[in-house]
């Protein structure tokens, strides 16, 4: 199996104590990583997705200029897995490299056209299906050199970035959009992430030695409060207090954020 993520100890006191540190570091890189490239992906959907809008829905470019701009910077956090370039890279550090570049040549790109009072269609819609295929490539690359081909990985971090990407880009909206307070109206979204997420992680547990075992460990039930149980509680308050909204999904951004972190921790 190819991986650079997991390189040999050097025997300098000083580079052992860096690789340590970097060692630490890796799942909290990897999951900033994984959020950052979810929402460029979503922010890149949208994009498309509007191509042409105009009137109310040129609101939305302060928005998705500020989504594009934290998600290529929290993608960035990528290039710490990936450094120090290994003496003989496979294929699968090459191809994250370049994809991770992709996300923040794209994203720059996508950003800097929505800037423009008439931005070329056909160009913005092309830097948005590259952002796309960048977002989604470097999850994967990240994956394979985190765990090869091994069972459920790559989907479920495909699921959690997803899930990350969204709900940064829901406390954003919270946050900047200029309309009325956005409050419940994103929660069936969120609710579908929630669940897709959840049962892939859930599933990647069981197939590492059954979900009996796996629920033994605090850390297990710490995930699945943080992914799931605490962001549903969150949002299902904005029903009832939809003037809750600006707080409510950042920390549900957070929660699932964090819960990504520690599902990292717990495969390690």
């Amino acid at each position: 199996m190819e991986s650079s993520l997991h390189e040999r100890a050097p025997h300098d006191p000083g580079a052992l104590a860096t690789t340590t540190l970097q060692a630490r570091l890796r799942p909290w890189l990897g999951a900033l990583c994984d959020a950052g490239c979810g929402l460029v992906l979503w922010v890149a959907l949208s994009s498309a997705l509007l191509l042409g809008a105009s009137g109310t829905l040129r609101k939305l470019v302060d928005l998705q200029v500020w989504g594009l701009g934290l998600g290529v910077l929290l993608a960035a956090a990528g290039f710490g897995l990936l450094w120090p370039r290994p003496t003989a890279p496979g294929r699968w550090w090459i191809r994250t490299v370049t994809a991770l570049a992709l996300v923040a040549a794209s994203g720059v790109a996508l950003a800097g056209l929505h800037l423009q009072p008439q931005p070329d269609p056909a160009f913005l819609a092309l830097c948005a299906l590259l952002a796309c295929i960048g977002a989604l490539a470097t999850v994967a690359g990240l994956s394979m050199l985190e765990g090869g081909q091994a069972g459920l990985l790559l989907p479920t971090r495909l699921a959690l970035s997803l899930l990350c990407g969204a709900t940064l880009l829901f406390a954003l909206i919270a946050l900047r959009w200029p309309g009325p307070i956005m409050a419940a109206g994103p929660v069936p979204s969120l609710l579908l992430l929630v669940l897709v997420a959840a049962a892939m992680v859930v599933a990647s547990w069981m197939a590492q030695g059954g979900l009996r075992a796996w629920t033994r460990h605090r850390g297990c039930w710490l995930v699945l409060g943080l992914l799931a149980i605490l962001p549903l509680l969150a949002v299902a308050l904005l029903y009832l207090q939809p003037g809750w909204a600006r707080v409510l999904w950042p920390l549900v951004a957070l929660s699932v954020l964090a819960g990504a972190v520690i599902e990292r921790l717990q495969v390690r």
